[in-house]
């Protein structure tokens, strides 16, 4: 397994992280945990919400149980709560908007795993500006609350995770200065967010990923890489996602939700490696992508197109759909595709070409053209 530093924190973290929102049950919780620590897994990102069914049975309270027994020196725990004005629900961390609301997440949060102090704790999907208000603005924040335990020694180094466009991540680190992580979601597919990325590594805060597979969408053969980057031949997608991140310098650790010893396997060798990609390698990776749309960039999922459509389209899943599908020809999108065919509100066809979409795209992508390309494609799966 390889290490690597969480910014200018000091932390050493291994290269592929701990994801635990997708344990299936408090079994299998304990069954990975066990396989990930052998095999040198050091980052545990932990929700209070993942799995939630009451205070005392969550994803929480299943990573206490494994760990019980295990050398606390050898893990990094990162546990996290949500910020939202509205109404909270304090138990499972959701909805805070006040200090004494995040003092007592990180207080249940403790209790449930079981340990004094977390390593890093962070703002969960803070990712509008109203959610940094409710975090961040005024004395009664929960920024305050996160601080304090900080300077009590409950809490290490403070961070967030998001789902925000690059723009507002540096504008959010530059405010608040304690903020020395962040995770975003990140991948291949979605690379709107590399312009936060490399402010972060600049500035010296750590960088986790979320999303590296899309959701398992990520994964299987896909013979235009073979095309088109014969280095990459014979390698599984999930493989080829997983070395384009690890090897950008910016990145601490790759987040991974697994729940299969094989998966789990399959992936730490992949983190194992020294040298995922080299910089002429991820350089030429990105350049294929324009190869494989005939000299057009990808949509990087950047969503400024979201709410655009005067026909209410999804822009950029349909977007993704006809890139993964239609371009790289991976068999995990099929489904999605042909599923297209019977959604009326979602169908490409409903696109009157009015160019919307492409005023709002700093890409200025010919999404109308590509949308025609959908529809074929629809036809030719179903």
């Amino acid at each position: 397994m390889q290490y690597r530093l969480v910014g200018d924190t000091g932390i050493e973290v291994s290269a592929l992280g701990i994801g635990t929102m997708r344990f299936k049950s408090k079994e299998n919780a304990a069954e990975m945990i066990e396989r990930e620590l052998e095999l040198g897994l050091t980052y545990f990102d932990i929700g209070s919400a993942y799995s939630f069914k009451s205070f005392d049975e969550n994803a929480e309270t299943w990573v206490g149980a494994a760990i019980a027994d295990k050398d606390r020196s050898k893990m990094v725990l990162s546990a996290k709560a949500q910020p939202r004005p509205g109404e909270p629900r304090v138990e499972a961390g959701l909805g805070i908007s006040t200090r004494d609301q995040m003092w007592q997440c990180i207080e249940n949060s403790l209790k449930r795993v079981g340990t004094d102090r977390f390593d890093f704790y962070q703002l969960w999907d803070m990712s509008a500006p109203e959610h940094f208000s409710a975090a961040c603005v005024g004395a009664d924040s929960p920024l305050t609350a996160m601080r304090e335990a900080r300077d009590q020694g409950l809490v290490g180094h403070l961070g967030f995770t998001t789902h925000a466009g690059p723009e507002l991540v540096i504008e959010w680190l530059k405010q608040v200065p304690d903020f020395r992580s962040i995770t975003v979601y990140y991948n291949f597919n979605d690379r709107h967010p590399e312009q936060a990325v490399e402010y972060a590594r600049q500035n010296g805060v750590g960088v986790a990923i979320m999303g590296p597979l899309r959701g398992g969408l990520l994964t299987g053969e896909s013979a235009v890489f073979a095309e088109h980057l014969p280095e990459l031949a014979g390698l599984p997608v999930q493989e080829i996602a997983l070395r384009f991140l690890l090897s950008s310098p910016a990145v601490s650790t790759v987040l991974s939700g697994m729940n299969e010893i094989a998966h789990l396997e399959q992936n730490a060798a992949v983190a194992s490696l020294e040298t995922p990609m080299t910089p002429e390698q991820r350089e030429r990776f990105i350049e294929a992508f324009r190869e494989f749309s005939g000299g057009e960039a990808f949509c990087t999922a950047c969503n400024y197109c979201a709410g655009k459509c005067p026909e209410g389209l999804p822009i950029s899943h349909l977007m993704t759909l006809w890139q993964l599908g239609g371009l790289l020809r991976l068999a995990t999108m099929t489904g999605q595709i042909v599923a297209l065919k019977g959604n009326e509100a979602q169908h490409p066809s409903k696109c009157v070409a009015c160019d919307t979409c492409v005023e709002a795209c700093p890409q200025n992508l010919p999404i109308p053209d590509r949308m025609e390309r959908l529809v074929a494609l629809i036809e030719e799966l179903s």
